[in-house]
Order: C-alpha cells, then sequence, then structure tokens
C-alpha cells in the first residue's frame, strides 16, 4: 500500500470527524473506531502530512497535552475514494 493512499482505518477517522461538530482527541477518535490510541495517532499523523487534518495541541497547566485533530478545507469526500 502506497503513503498516499488511504486505508479502512483512515476512512474511518475522516467518517468521525466529518460527524463531528467539533474537534475530537486521538483517545476520543479511537473509542469511536474501536481500535488502540496509538493506532489512530499514526494514521491521523499520516493524514496530517496529506494535508486532510490538522492538529491543535492544547498543553493544559496540569496533566498531558491534548491533541485534537479536525478535518482540512482540502480533505476530499469519501465517496470521492471510494469511487
Amino acid at each position: 500500500m502506497e503513503d498516499d493512499e488511504l486505508d479502512r482505518i483512515d476512512e474511518l477517522v475522516i467518517d468521525i470527524l466529518t460527524k463531528s461538530d467539533e474537534p475530537l482527541t486521538t483517545y476520543k477518535i479511537a473509542k469511536e473506531v474501536g481500535v488502540a490510541w496509538s493506532t489512530v495517532n499514526i494514521h491521523c499523523y499520516k493524514l496530517k502530512s496529506m494535508n486532510m487534518l490538522k492538529e491543535d495541541v492544547v498543553n493544559p497547566e496540569y496533566g498531558r497535552k491534548k491533541i485534537y485533530w479536525e478535518l482540512t478545507g482540502k480533505t476530499p469526500k469519501l465517496s470521492e475514494y471510494l469511487e
């Protein structure tokens, strides 16, 4: 599989973010997809490298940083990939 090809997990991540009214954390996306956090993390960074996602890193005063993901305007509709 080429790096610029979307696989099923990429499609699920895009679908979940398309349906969401707000950016989602890696953890929330992983729970929705039903796979490990690390798997979603890899796929989100892959989609970011393809200019399909953008990240927003939030560093709270206490606790761990959170990364929120949202679609960019360049994210194609899944139907374009499924044809």
